[in-house]
């Protein structure tokens, strides 16, 4: 008998972040109608899954993602506050352009060292990693059954990136499309992760 677990890790829905690309962290957007219609779709994709339990981060746009996810569903959502997105600080919200041109050494350092640049007022991405990690791993070991975690491209980032040890400096490598789901695998006996089943970002 397998004693494999499924953990589908999901983003959120798309959100409206205007033309431009904006650094977007823990300002509360709602989904978009595009996003609302992508969460439909995960809807019916996980109509005929076995979830026991569904954790999440308590912004918004999880919080609807889930909502239409589980709709007519007897699934209990918990609200997990480590899983919200990586802390922007006073760049939360502001264009990439903005940024570069008011604040040109800030964008340089953070290009130059995306593990450890700490906006003004904001969290690095190994800040990140550190507050969502010990949280994913407590769930999981505490948990049974295939369970369900909805967060952000972020947040997703750091849990693939420390599984699959792939250096923080280099985790925008891994896509994380909106809606997109990573089927993970967890071995339950031996407590390891199944990582040559990994399925990310489908």
């Amino acid at each position: 008998m397998s004693t494999y677990r499924k953990i589908y890790l999901v983003r959120h829905g798309k959100i409206d972040m205007g033309n431009e690309k904006c650094y977007i962290g823990n300002i509360d957007l709602p989904l978009c109608e595009e996003g609302i219609l992508q969460c439909r779709k995960l809807k019916k994709f996980f109509s005929d899954v076995h979830i026991e339990k569904v954790y999440l981060s308590p912004l918004k746009r999880c919080v609807q993602t889930a909502d239409i996810i589980l709709k007519c569903k007897d699934v209990e959502k918990v609200l997990v506050e480590e899983f919200r997105e990586i802390d922007m600080g006073e760049w939360d919200g502001k264009t990439f352009r903005y940024i570069k041109k008011f604040s040109p050494e800030e964008f340089r350092k953070r290009g130059e060292n995306l593990d450890t640049f700490v906006p003004e007022g904001g969290e690095s991405f190994r800040q990140l990693q550190e507050r969502v990690m010990p949280q994913i791993m407590h769930i999981i070991k505490n948990s049974t059954g295939n369970i369900m975690v909805i967060t952000h491209a972020g947040v997703n980032r750091v849990i693939l990136g420390s599984i699959l040890s792939i250096p923080l400096c280099d985790i925008f490598k891994i896509k994380q499309n909106y809606a997109c789901i990573n089927e993970l695998y967890w071995d339950s006996e031996r407590r390891i992760w199944v990582k040559e089943k990994f399925c990310l970002n489908m």
